[in-house]
């Protein structure tokens, strides 16, 4: 019997032990999102994955929700990091060791992390990074602080684009935002437009065959020559589109005075033709009503 109460003391101070040094909340990475990128989940011909982008030396915006899931107790945020592989950690300034920020059993919070992206030198564009999300808790947000969990989710595809792979990118972007042989079903007809269409074409081609092979400031070259032509194509088309709407809007102009005056005639012998009408009508009205004058009859 003492051997058995005295084993149910054991495992209850076990528990007890247990249950203190468990931590008052568990957290979760929900989920993250890159924000003001120069492209974002997009296929890339060069690395040939998909990839989420910016450019070197500008502003890096990365938003984490971070939640905590435990039923009971407060989640104390001491840190939400994104480490790179290129050996740096960059870290939320709405947390910290000294500043915990305090999430309630079963809300969340969005942290966000700024930072600027390094040259391509240091952090090389010429392949893809991984990176870890990460955040920290501690015991309290009062008195002495220890750091008592941690939870991590890590990404892939993030690239870091030279001052020329980002302007190659951009210019592709106009480009194909033309339409390449028609707009609202109305074709070129010019023969300038349709040459400077072909030139754009092939310019677009060597622009393609230059960023795949990693040639981005010949990329960014030829991709700038095939907008030039293509909006050189559309002004010619414009112009003489333009040219054209003048002519038929004069031809029509000088129609509608030419149908204006012949208005004016046809509206005159309508009301002749009506007066005449209303001349026969009585004519007619009064023939009927004459007094018939009987002939007198012969007597044999």
């Amino acid at each position: 019997m003492k051997t058995t109460i005295t084993m149910c003391i054991v495992l209850c101070a076990v528990v007890l032990v247990a249950a203190l040094n468990t931590p008052v909340g568990r957290a979760s990475i929900n989920n993250y999102n890159w924000i003001s990128t120069v492209v974002r989940n997009q296929y890339d011909p060069f690395y040939g994955s998909s990839v989420t982008a910016y450019e070197e030396n500008t502003s890096a915006f990365l938003v984490a929700s971070v939640s905590n899931d435990y039923f009971v107790g407060q989640l104390n945020v001491s840190a939400v990091k994104a480490g790179f592989d290129w050996g740096v950690n960059y870290t939320s300034s709405e947390c910290s060791l000294d500043n915990p920020f305090g999430i309630a059993s079963s809300q969340s919070h969005v942290f966000a992390i700024n930072f600027t992206v390094p040259s391509a030198l240091f952090a090389s564009n010429l392949l893809t990074h991984g990176y870890t999300i990460y955040v920290e808790s501690v015991n309290s947000t009062t008195g002495p602080k220890k750091i008592v969990t941690s939870w991590t989710t890590n990404g892939n595809g993030f690239a870091v684009f030279s001052t020329d792979q980002a302007a190659a990118n951009d210019y592709e972007q106009q480009v194909n935002a033309y339409p390449t042989s028609n707009l609202n079903g109305i074709p070129f007809l010019t023969a300038n437009a349709r040459q400077l269409l072909q030139e754009s074409n092939v310019a677009k081609t060597l622009a393609s065959d230059s960023y795949m092979r990693g040639d981005f400031s010949k990329a960014a070259a030829y991709y700038k020559n095939s907008l030039d032509s293509i909006q050189q194509a559309w002004s010619n088309e414009t112009s003489k589109w333009s040219t054209f709407e003048d002519a038929i809007a004069s031809i029509l102009q000088g129609g509608g005075n030419l149908l204006t005056m012949q208005g004016y005639a046809w509206l005159i012998f309508a009301v002749g033709f009506l007066i005449m009408s209303i001349g026969v009508l009585i004519f007619l009205a009064r023939r009927r009503t004459l007094p018939q004058v009987k002939q007198p009859q012969t007597q044999l």
